[in-house]
């Protein structure tokens, strides 16, 4: 965990101080979209490998469907109120 966390400040030192400047910016966005598909990629692999989790499937996406719903309906509410609270009559124009 401490190798993550190393790797995340580091990039976070690198943009900061501006390092990384115009084609490698862009470099690292074709980075950034390899290594996600890759990782995609591998965790399809593991969830297809795994004989319960395909069993269980049908009950598995029907609860990630539940909880990304009502995730949307929470966030929805609490911005509406916070919203409300903060930006008063600037926030209906």
């Amino acid at each position: 965990m401490g190798k993550i966390f190393i790797a995340v400040g580091l990039g976070v030192a690198l943009g900061f101080f501006g390092v990384i400047r115009g084609r490698g910016l862009k470099w690292n966005g074709y980075m950034q979209t390899f290594w996600l598909m890759l990782l995609i990629f591998c965790m399809g692999v593991s969830i297809g490998r795994n004989k319960e989790v395909i069993d269980n499937l049908l009950i598995l996406g029907g609860r990630a469907l539940l909880f990304s719903i009502l995730a949307i309906i929470g966030s929805v509410v609490v911005i509406y109120f916070v919203s409300r609270l903060f930006l008063g009559k600037e926030g209906s124009k």
